[in-house]
């Protein structure tokens, strides 16, 4: 069947706000299923991992499509817990229209805030489904105040919930909406049209606002603009407000199509199949793609070829062949492709901030030493899945190091080790990742000039700079002593040089500036500059002395005003940098930053304090310094640049340690 609309929206949500029970609810009206899935009954189709059945959340991104009348739909189905946000982040790439999820009970969440940054960030149409208006305890307007308060919106309800009788529950289409004309929620919508409608302000304050077709053909042109945001009420569980969802879904909104006839495709996600190894999902922007096509890969810098190319039908890979433009499809290739893979010559604006940064460490222990070399390779598989793990194998010390968002992600590595890989696997406790600054200025001096041909020698000049300002390398160098080819090397072995200093972090705020050095015309080769520059820059760092920096959390908390004393107490206590509070009513917000080593267990405690109804957003907020104690310092994984000799050795093959250090 051909299509004249073809969309991709994202259902985006904190977790429990009825995110996977709204997909279901969509294919099921839309006729996709001929019954709804139940997260509850681990039989919705979008949560397809054991792990997911059995917990009832969702941890990978899912996509599913249905069509409504004219339109094909992909649903891209996200997680909605921030351990797994990197699976947004990727999801967010591809989409046409964001539905954001928002339960009317609990409103307004840590999460929600994180999404709604991202989503405006990236400048991505959205409208908002408030869910959960059946339940008890759903308080409408307050949501609706709370939601243009903390997020800066202003919305349209493009309906109207009714949930003043329990027992007659209703939602409300908008062009019978004339007996709730004065209710806040109405009013507080024509406010935000007049607003940007100059013909509706004057209507508006004349009072003819009955021609209500009128009224929503201009809310509607206000939110295709993006000045308003498109507000719906209704429930899930009660199927109440879907059709309308679906309306205004395939109506309101179009596809992102490039007007080009070449393929043009973003991969979002990989993941491993046992038969088909590995998949790549991509979204079609242009052109066509069939099997046996070659197409350039961005990542790459290649030709790479599309062996097969397949959909994925209510949870099923269906070999489909071709895709057209604005499709999703999924495809296997020889060639090692990565989530973030642009293929096609477009350009894509990828410089967005991710949701969530990881600063915790965590290392992998195979429960039988005979799984060592297999739980290795499993990680990554894993590592290539979900590049944010930053997988790192210490072969000389036989050891597995990942970096993760949240101590949730661990039990779902640990469960996808054992029913995907049959691997039994502990992770130690999570460990905060500091960093390293210089503590002076130095300078770094190396010689490498045996055994020949080789020839690089350098002076570094090491010196501290600004909190959070990263490295900067500079050269003072003359290209007659070194030529520029070999500066250039210099400049490449940089960012590795600085992977670990001399308390085994990742050194930052930094500035590195080569002062001196020479080539020589017969022995020097490019390598020899790129093996000398870490055993210069390391020397420099151990004359200098570094200090640790460790991360931080900006903190925004909102409670009830008669817990404010026992939460400041809390960050205190954890050395928090607190701001005044300010008041809403019974609710007060506090604002601050605070170690993440302090406060990273916090929420299950501020969750006890607040009967689970406040509510904490943390995010990492740069890094401060810190003291310097033992159980914070870590050994050099690997072989140093200091044990020159053996960096030697190493380097020029002699033989091997962590290839991955690099």
């Amino acid at each position: 069947m051909s299509h004249k609309n073809t969309l991709t929206i994202g259902i985006l949500a904190h977790v429990d706000a009825g995110k996977t029970s709204l997909t279901e609810c969509l294919l099921y009206t839309a006729g996709a299923t001929k019954d709804r899935g139940s997260v509850d009954k681990g039989s919705a189709i979008t949560d397809g991992l054991a792990m997911e059945k059995s917990r009832g959340i969702s941890i990978k991104t899912a996509t599913v499509d249905f069509e409504w009348k004219d339109t094909l739909v992909n649903i891209v189905d996200t997680p909605g817990h921030i351990d797994f946000s990197a699976e947004v982040d990727r999801a967010l790439s591809v989409l046409d229209l964001v539905v954001l999820v928002v339960s009317a009970v609990e409103g307004v969440q840590a999460h929600t805030l994180n999404l709604w940054e991202s989503i405006r960030e990236r400048k991505l149409p959205v409208l908002v489904f408030m869910n959960k208006i059946d339940r008890v305890g759903a308080d409408l307007e307050q949501v609706f105040n709370d939601f243009e308060k903390d997020l800066g919106a202003q919305l349209f309800a493009l309906n109207y919930g009714d949930n003043s009788e329990p027992d007659s529950l209703a939602v409300i289409d908008f062009l019978a909406t004339q007996p709730y004309i004065s209710e806040p929620i109405i009013e507080k919508s024509f406010e935000n049209l007049a607003e940007f409608d100059e013909a509706f302000l004057e209507d508006y304050l004349e009072g003819n606002t009955n021609d209500l077709a009128a009224v929503l053909e201009k809310g509607k042109t206000q939110i295709q603009a993006q000045n308003l945001v498109g507000l719906l009420f209704g429930s899930a569980k009660m199927d109440l407000g879907i059709e309308t969802l679906l309306e205004t879904i395939t109506t309101l909104f179009k596809a992102k199509k490039l007007e080009q006839n070449t393929p043009s495709a973003k991969i979002f996600k990989i993941e491993y199949d046992k038969k088909l190894g590995r998949l790549a999902h991509a979204r079609l922007y242009s052109g066509n793609l069939k099997n046996k096509d070659t197409i350039w890969s961005q990542n790459l810098e290649k030709e790479l070829k599309i062996n097969q190319i397949f959909q994925r039908k209510l949870g099923k890979l269906e070999p489909v062949g071709q895709l057209a433009a604005s499709e999703i499809g999924i495809m296997t290739t020889s060639d090692l492709v990565l989530a973030g893979d642009v293929l096609g010559e477009t350009k894509f604006a990828d410089d967005f901030n991710t949701i969530s940064q990881a600063v915790l460490s965590v290392q992998a222990i195979a429960e039988e030493e005979k799984d060592y070399q297999k739980l290795g390779e499993a990680l990554e598989l894993l590592n290539i899945e979900d590049p944010q793990l930053e997988f790192q194998w210490y072969k000389e010390e036989r050891e597995f190091h990942l970096k993760i968002l949240g101590p949730i992600q661990t039990e779902v590595l640990k469960d996808s080790l054992q029913n995907r890989f049959d691997i039994a696997a502990n992770f130690l406790p999570p460990k905060v990742i500091y960093k390293e600054t210089p503590k002076k200025s130095a300078e770094g001096y190396v010689r490498y000039w045996m055994p020949k041909p080789c020839w690089a020698i350098m002076t570094f000049l090491i010196e501290p700079a600004p909190l959070n300002s990263g490295v900067n390398f500079t050269s003072k160098v003359r290209t007659s002593d070194i030529s520029v080819k070999y500066q250039n090397e210099v400049k490449r072995a940089i960012p590795w040089s600085l992977r670990q200093g001399i308390k085994g972090w990742e050194v930052t705020d930094i500035s590195i500036t080569l002062i001196e050095g020479t080539e020589h015309t017969v022995h020097s080769n490019p390598g020899d500059f790129l093996l000398a520059t870490p055993m210069g820059i390391m020397r420099g760092l151990e004359l200098g002395d570094t200090e640790l920096l460790e991360p931080m959390y900006a903190f925004q908390i909102k409670a009830k005003t008669e817990l404010l004393g026992a939460i400041a107490s809390d960050m205190n206590q954890m050395n928090g940098q607190i701001n005044a509070p300010t008041f809403e009513g019974d609710f007060f917000i506090l604002t601050g930053r605070v170690p993440v080593a302090k406060a990273m267990d916090y929420g299950i405690k501020f969750s006890a304090t607040t009967s689970g109804k406040g509510r904490l957003k943390l995010t990492l907020d740069g890094y401060e310094k810190t003291s310097t104690s033992e159980e914070k310092i870590r050994a050099y994984k690997g072989v140093s640049p200091l044990d020159e000799s053996q960096w030697i050795l190493h380097n020029r093959g002699a033989f091997k340690a962590d290839e991955r250090i690099r």
